[in-house]
């Protein structure tokens, strides 16, 4: 029993070890893998932001060429 507790610790000892250890390669690409989509999700936000308030000013300016128009027309 003492010598099946000693293996059962060692065991826990080792696997926690290995967790402790430096992420690898292949881990440090997911998560830069994963900043890279978040960056890119928060970029095509603001820009879709950006576009939907160009087209709103675009239609003011339309509207405020019309009514100069209008103006002068009369």
């Amino acid at each position: 029993m003492k010598k099946l507790n000693i293996i059962l610790i060692s065991t826990i000892i080792a696997l926690l070890a290995g967790c402790s250890s430096a992420p690898t390669l292949g881990d440090q690409m997911v998560d830069r893998g994963n900043e890279l989509i978040k960056e890119g999700n928060t970029e095509w936000e603001q820009g879709t932001l950006l576009v939907e308030q160009g087209k709103a000013k675009v239609e003011r300016g339309n509207r405020m060429i019309e009514d100069g128009k209008q103006i002068d027309v009369n």
